[in-house]
């Protein structure tokens, strides 16, 4: 009698070591996504409107003229 009570004690103390293992990682990718977005952003050559990017962009112009 007393068994089966600890064995569905135990099943939902180990159900529940899963759904946070689960959980933990799902937080950990979205983590790892992030830093990836952050770095992919970091190198971006000249965002528009720099100072930078104007000069590529009148750069390339004169380029072009020749």
């Amino acid at each position: 009698m007393l068994s089966v009570p600890l064995f569905a004690l135990a099943q939902e103390n180990k159900d529940r070591e899963e759904k946070k293992d689960e959980a933990k990682e799902k937080k950990d990718e979205a983590k790892d996504k992030a830093e990836d977005a952050v770095e992919d952003r970091d190198k971006v050559v000249d965002g528009p409107g720099t100072d930078n990017s104007q000069d590529r962009r009148q750069d390339r112009r004169r380029d072009a003229v020749k």
